[in-house]
């Protein structure tokens, strides 16, 4: 393999990785650009020099299967957990598709990384704007404390006012408090645009409820 077919390769890589990092960069995610040009051509030379007779490497096939376990160190960095909240994994994803992208490039497929290329444009442009159509599913915990020493009809009472907002009641759970207090817990899915903090506000309106919170669904 001639140095012109190589350096061919680093520039179908780049360009490439660029078109997906492009589309990373307009939504500030933290590998952008930059970082996704780097993956795919980094990935592609070491095909690339693989695939050279003179560069003692006999297995191209060893060079694929470390550049894909060094890529999920980096894939594993751009996935961010805060609480019960993760983010990163389209970032993620995608560096671990240019990476595959620069292997495929280095090993003159050319054509299958230009259809691929295309899919992934697609699937982050066009099914990103239709998933966002689709009305998003949350769950929540909803904690209503009371001091009522019955609180029976308390209970029916707020499990009724949440099934009112379309919100729907997967379990229900009663804990005793110190002081004389009692925890009303109601693990709820949420779907569409109801508002589980509009919820919180009606129930803490309700006669005998001292307090009223949700926080994300713990499982």
């Amino acid at each position: 393999m001639g140095v012109g077919d190589i350096f061919l390769k680093l520039l179908v890589a780049a360009a490439l990785g660029g078109l997906i990092g492009l589309e990373r960069e307009t939504h500030g995610r933290p590998a952008g650009l930059r970082t996704n040009i780097l993956v795919c051509v980094g990935a592609a030379l070491v095909m690339a020099v693989a695939r050279t007779s003179s560069s003692g490497v006999v297995d191209p096939g060893r060079a694929m299967a470390g550049v894909v376990t060094g890529i999920g160190f980096l894939g594993a960095g751009a996935i961010i957990k805060m609480g019960n909240i993760v983010r990163g994994l389209t970032t993620a994803a995608c560096i671990w598709l240019v990476a595959a992208l620069g292997i495929a490039v280095g090993q003159g497929l050319f054509v299958l990384a230009s259809i691929t290329t295309g899919v992934a444009l697609f699937v982050l442009v066009v099914v990103d704007h239709l998933s966002r159509a689709i009305p998003a599913v949350t769950y929540h915990t909803v904690t209503v404390v009371t001091d009522a020493p019955d609180f029976t009809e308390l209970s029916a009472t707020c499990r009724e006012r949440i099934e009112e907002k379309g919100v729907r009641v997967l379990a229900a759970e009663v804990r005793s408090e110190v002081a004389g207090k009692t925890e009303l817990i109601y693990h709820v899915r949420v779907k569409g645009k109801a508002g589980v903090e509009t919820l919180v506000k009606d129930l803490l309106a309700l006669p005998q409820v001292s307090a009223a919170s949700w926080e994300d669904f713990r499982g």
